[in-house]
């Protein structure tokens, strides 16, 4: 494995910290997570930089980039805005799903819309009775003619609100398994029969996360992507596609913590000398840096096997679960470092601390992650 970036990774990175300059200030962090808004202008800016599209096909407006590019966007971006990982994860996993799934007709449509920032899409898996046991799905899609009708619910599905279609997970074999009886809708938003309500987060509520009711939702048979009860291997791409994305996140959002942080003990003075000068906050920031290069290392490393073929489910839940857990950790000894400032909303780190529990769950549960690593060992 080569721990270098080609020239052109090298100046991918270098494109996404210009974009954060612009776009990603801290100030515009803190108004998102003051009054909750859609971020409109942060996904036009995204779609015009041509980093939302960047891991979609160039053949529907994208740029081809594989894990790696992926991971390089959203590490730098991780460092400055949850807000633009997140349109990234929501609108780019769905698209990625579709562009492997679906039709010429849907790619060409939805694929292309989302890498030019026309349309906006939301992902509908999790349910009142269907979080981790993704197999436990109940929402029914039953076919009728040339469409399907949808009854049912879906919990904490991001971007619904003000997504143009919901790309939800149904059950149209109710007596097979999830492996063979799952299948894939693009419902439109505003298809008669959908309610979406909002469901208040502790943080992240510009893109709102939503319940979502399907009640006798028509939706057309050539919206299906992928074959009818043959969802599953789509969906399992889209949950590696998923933890990367976390993984990634969370090494940038723990590089920005150890920033703030270095930055403060160098020019805050306490006992008549500047507080880095002490062994145990030299030892802490030694350990932080020292787990944020293993995060680093573990999800590049998943990245660069999926980019060579090896698609290993064991290597990115590890890279999920270690970097999750850890970047949660390292927010809060970052905030006792900071000193007694931190506890106070006009600093960053507050915000920081919400934001990182996001990780926890995202993508599958730490626990999850755990089983699928379990499973790996022949458990």
């Amino acid at each position: 494995m080569d721990f270098g970036l080609t020239p052109e990774q090298a100046a991918l990175q270098e494109r996404v910290d210009a974009f954060c300059r612009q776009h990603c200030t801290d100030a515009h962090a803190a108004a998102l997570d003051r009054e909750p808004r859609y971020p409109a202008e942060l996904h036009r800016a995204l779609a015009e930089s041509r980093l939302l599209g960047w891991c979609l096909p160039a053949a529907y407006g994208g740029a081809d980039g594989g894990p790696m590019e992926g991971c390089i966007i959203n590490e730098r971006l991780g460092r400055h805005s949850s807000a633009a990982t997140n349109l990234l994860f929501i609108n780019g996993v769905s698209a990625a799903l579709i562009a492997l799934g679906g039709t010429e007709a849907q790619k060409e449509e939805y694929v292309r819309g989302v890498a030019e920032g026309r349309l906006r899409f939301a992902f509908a898996l999790t349910e009142p009775g269907a979080g981790s046991d993704a197999a436990a799905i109940a929402s029914r899609a039953v076919r009728d003619a040339n469409t399907y009708v949808v009854h049912g619910t879906k919990l904490y599905t991001t971007g619904a609100l003000d997504a143009d279609y919901i790309l939800t997970v149904v059950r149209t074999r109710p007596d097979g398994k999830a492996s063979r009886g799952t299948s894939l809708l693009i419902v439109p938003r505003t298809a008669a029969g959908v309610t979406v309500t909002p469901l208040e987060k502790i943080a992240g509520n510009c893109i709102a996360s939503c319940r979502v009711e399907y009640d006798g939702v028509r939706v057309d048979a050539d919206q299906r992507v992928g074959p009818e009860d043959g969802a599953w291997s789509i969906l399992m791409v889209g949950a590696g596609l998923e933890r990367l994305t976390v993984a990634a996140s969370s090494v940038g959002a723990a590089r920005a913590v150890l920033d703030e942080v270095t930055a403060h003990v160098t020019t805050r003075e306490q006992f008549g000398q500047p507080v880095s000068r002490f062994q145990a906050i030299q030892h802490q920031l030694a350990d932080i840096a020292t787990e944020i290069d293993a995060m680093e290392l573990l999800t590049y490393r998943a990245a660069w096997m999926a980019a060579q073929g090896m698609v290993r489910p064991k290597e990115i839940s590890m890279a999920k679960l270690y970097c999750s857990e850890r970047l949660s950790e390292i927010v809060l000894r970052g905030m006792r470092l900071l000193g007694g400032g931190a506890y106070f909303t006009a600093t960053p780190m507050p915000r920081r601390m919400r934001e990182a529990m996001l990780g926890l769950y995202a993508g599958g549960t730490v626990e999850i992650q755990r089983n699928v690593i379990a499973k790996s060992l022949g458990l």
